[in-house]
């Protein structure tokens, strides 16, 4: 028993004295706490030994707390505050040592009295922690959740741990069973890995050890290596003025770790695990319930690097580069870390990125000189492909630099409509 209070229950939102007697702590908490991992508000998982579902209720109300049912048949049930969650479960079997008997890893299955101020460590999870090492507490707990086999490489790359050789015997038998797991708990897991500042090390254990095959079957040695420039370059990124949009949430949900998930970033990483094509990168990405808006981005991307990387090896001309910003639009900081990444020259980005800056850059911003609504009131141009026609040529117009406001873009239309100006191809 290792006496200790790694806890400032004053942050804490709801009281210790609220929770009964042989109430314990346990989880992510503890393990955090005790590898020094300390975090404004941290989500709380306790283990109660009766009618865990009545008293999550009942601090619900007191609490004027969100108030979720995980699981009925095991009694455990989740208290959601604006910065952090609190999972009430009731204890699996006679004894405490029943229930971190049932958990993924030892350095999970260290429970805290949070009454009496003690470490309760039946599973050695604190040589462990000294360790800094990741160790299965029985095979068969893992085989039971195969979701977990992916989770040992997502918190080694968050709190920079080792996986043991005999953990990871154990996951390279049991990946396979990774098909077994609801796809929304896979991505979501998924999503933790690719947040991760350091990951690219267990990123590429995992492909090693056949956890990523069943769920992102295009990942190859090659694309783990993408992968590894890609963290290097985000590692050092030397413009960072666009490191903002790279960050920022693009969640539409304001769940509790929903922003530092859900970033341009992370989909620029997730580019490289699935397929180069981007139809076959939206099947994989369907699979696993990503959001049609996570689903457009990446394919974005995907085409972006098929049809930019040769012709950025040299500096690009206006026409190219209008044409590219059209291309990325908003997420043109994402294609700026993976063009790096890929070995395109800084020098040959500098311009790009000062023109995506400037909102008034004509270049990068360019304004809608004509809509077909125009062809139609003005000209009398019949609704059909000849007005799509016309609107492109009048864009390779304005990319080329011929045209840059509405009177000359309305003249030009007239030129072609009267046969004396053919469109050029863009």
């Amino acid at each position: 028993m290792v006496v200790v209070q790694p806890f400032d229950f004053s942050r804490w939102p709801i009281a210790v004295s609220d929770l009964p007697a042989d109430t314990y702590l346990v989880g992510g908490a503890v393990r955090d706490a005790l590898l020094g991992r300390t975090t404004l508000y941290p989500d709380l998982d306790f283990i109660v030994p009766r009618d865990a579902i009545g008293l999550s209720k009942k601090l619900a109300d007191k609490y004027k707390a969100g108030w979720v049912l995980l699981d009925r048949d095991r009694g455990i049930a989740r208290l959601v505050f604006p910065q952090t969650t609190v999972d009430i479960a009731q204890r699996h079997g006679e004894t405490l040592l029943n229930d971190l008997s049932d958990r993924d890893f030892r350095i999970n299955a260290i429970a805290y009295d949070i009454h009496h101020h003690h470490i309760v460590d039946p599973l050695g999870g604190l040589l462990d922690v000294q360790r800094r090492q990741i160790h299965y507490v029985a095979p068969e707990n893992l085989a039971a959740d195969p979701l977990r086999l992916l989770r040992a490489y997502r918190q080694a790359a968050q709190l920079q741990l080792t996986i043991t050789p005999e953990t990871r015997q154990v996951i390279q038998t049991l990946a396979p069973q990774l098909r077994r797991v609801a796809a929304e708990r896979v991505r979501v897991e998924l999503s933790y890995l690719l947040s991760a500042v350091e990951g690219a090390a267990q990123v590429t254990l995992a492909f090693r050890d056949g956890v990523l095959a069943v769920w992102l079957p295009s990942v190859t040695e090659e694309r783990m290596t993408h992968y590894h420039a890609l963290e290097s370059t985000l590692a050092n990124f030397p413009f960072p003025a666009l490191w903002p949009a790279l960050t920022k949430s693009i969640a539409a949900t304001n769940a509790p770790g929903e922003p530092q998930r859900r970033t341009l970033a992370a989909l620029a990483k997730l580019t490289c695990l699935v397929n180069a094509s981007d139809r076959q990168a939206a099947e994989e990405l369907t699979a696993l319930t990503y959001t049609t808006d996570e689903i457009r981005i990446v394919q974005v991307l995907c085409r972006l690097l098929s049809h930019w990387l040769v012709p950025l090896q040299q500096p690009l001309n206006r026409e190219q580069a209008f044409y590219l910003f059209r291309a990325a639009g908003r997420y043109f900081p994402a294609f700026v870390a993976l063009a790096l990444s890929r070995g395109i020259p800084k020098g040959h980005l500098v311009p790009l990125v000062k023109g995506w800056l400037d909102p008034q850059d004509a270049i990068a911003h360019p304004p809608q000189l004509v809509r077909g609504a125009d062809l139609v009131e003005v000209f009398h141009v019949s609704p059909g492909p000849r007005v799509g026609e016309l609107l492109q040529a009048v864009e390779a117009a304005q990319a080329r630099g011929e045209i840059s406001d509405r009177p000359q873009a309305l003249a030009y239309v007239a030129q072609l409509l009267k046969g004396s100006t053919k469109p050029k191809p863009s």
